[in-house]
């Protein structure tokens, strides 16, 4: 029983079974779901506490270790080109659905809640380039902007790397300290049935009415591309790789759990990073780079939801996309999902947004607001799934991984 309670092995399905228990408390015990909600915001602060630390000192020893600057422009390529593609698929897994579901069919606009205009201002995008590099890197650590962040410490390492034997002792520190960080998540961990039970209780208790409303069309098409773009790419990883689906589905509980509990790829990068490494035996050197990069700019379910936002607008008001508006669609959607911030209700503003850029009404972004939390579940699932079959084919392509090196590990 104790090995159970607190072995690192059983880990998994405490988490699970906290993540069950949730929904069932959440559905039947309405104002203790609601009392219990500090507790799972104890458990996202835990985690959120790691993200700053995890990204910088794991970047930097990863960068560190490839050692050569001409090494990391292919792997960084590769990186770059493998998550713009599954964005990409994502947006025509969109268009597919869409066609074949017809969301807004027959949609009753009536006793919808209006959507505040002041609140969409455009993006432009040069000012999206330039406000990638920090005027104050301690400012950007303590707001927490990943993008800001990623780019300084991508210049450390490359710095690193340059330097060379010089800096041996910079790179030993910084690999010492990111082992201290992963031991830390650890012992967090131990606390995440419990974190995530309050969470899912909480959640359940306040959005789960609203799947059974006038919305549900749109929210069951969403869950579905999800679902699609999962096992397209993960079928496609495990045809490249040769790897143990079902125990390599086994190994991503943890980060399921995590993504749908807390609705944020940026507070699971140190879980992401632990089960790449620990459990999927990536080597660090490439998954301290690809993850907390991927949870940046690898937003497929952010672009899946934005494609079927617009077609779902488009036929609630009776317009038809011409194709020069889809190919913007996917453009724009593409674009947007890379600049958007991987935070939980990121993708209500920059849905608005979106929608402004096609200038298509933006009426509905009211009431989608109010349940954003059911469909951000499964944007947030196949956003940071996608970070780790992405890493997975640049460590194979790179020879650096094997599916065999993960299939055969004793397992933990």
């Amino acid at each position: 029983m104790y090995n159970f309670l607190m072995g690192k092995k059983y880990l998994p399905y405490r988490i699970a079974l906290g993540f069950i228990l949730g929904i069932i408390v959440g559905l039947f015990f309405y104002d203790f779901s609601l009392w219990i909600k500090p507790a799972g915001t104890l458990f996202m602060n835990l985690i959120k506490m790691l993200i700053v630390p995890v990204i910088f000192f794991s970047v930097t020893s990863g960068i560190a270790a490839i050692g050569d600057v001409q090494k990391l422009k292919r792997v960084g390529g590769k990186v770059v080109l493998v998550y713009v593609a599954m964005t990409v698929l994502a947006c025509l897994i969109g268009i597919v659905l869409v066609n074949i579901v017809h969301p807004g069919a027959n949609f009753d606009l009536t006793g919808m809640k209006d959507f505040d205009p002041s609140k969409v201002k455009a993006p432009n995008f040069g000012d999206f380039l330039f406000n990638m590099v920090p005027t104050n890197i301690v400012d950007s650590m303590v707001k927490g902007d990943i993008m800001q962040l990623i780019f300084f410490t991508v210049l450390f390492g490359i710095a690193l790397v340059y330097i060379g034997d010089k800096a041996k002792r910079v790179v030993q520190v910084c690999s010492e300290i990111a082992s201290v960080i992963y031991k830390m998540l650890d012992i967090i961990m131990l606390y995440a049935p419990l974190g995530v039970f309050a969470l899912m209780a909480n959640t359940t208790a306040v959005y789960g009415s609203q799947l059974f409303g006038v919305l549900a069309k749109f929210v069951f098409t969403d869950w579905v591309g999800c679902f699609v773009i999962w096992s397209v790419l993960s079928g496609a990883t495990y045809v490249y790789t040769k790897v143990d689906y079902m125990r390599f589905c086994k190994a991503m509980i943890p980060i399921w759990v995590n993504t749908v509990a807390t609705n944020s790829s940026a507070g699971t990068i140190p879980i992401t990073l632990n089960v790449v490494t620990e459990k999927l035996k990536i080597p660090m050197s490439i998954a301290s780079f690809s993850i907390p990069l991927g949870a940046t700019i690898n937003l497929t379910g952010a672009a899946l939801y934005k494609t079927i936002l617009a077609f779902f607008v488009a036929e609630i008001y009776g317009l038809t996309l011409t194709l020069d508006q889809i190919l913007m669609v996917i453009m724009i959607s593409t674009i947007m999902s890379i600049a958007a911030p991987g935070i939980p209700g990121g993708g209500i503003v920059t849905g608005a947004i979106f929608l402004n850029l096609l200038g298509l009404p933006m009426d509905m972004m009211g009431p989608i607001a109010g349940m954003y939390r059911l469909i951000d579940m499964s944007h947030t699932t196949v956003n940071v799934s996608g970070d780790v079959l992405g890493t997975m084919l640049v460590a194979k392509n790179e020879k650096l991984w094997t599916g065999s090196d993960f299939n055969n590990a004793i397992e933990e």
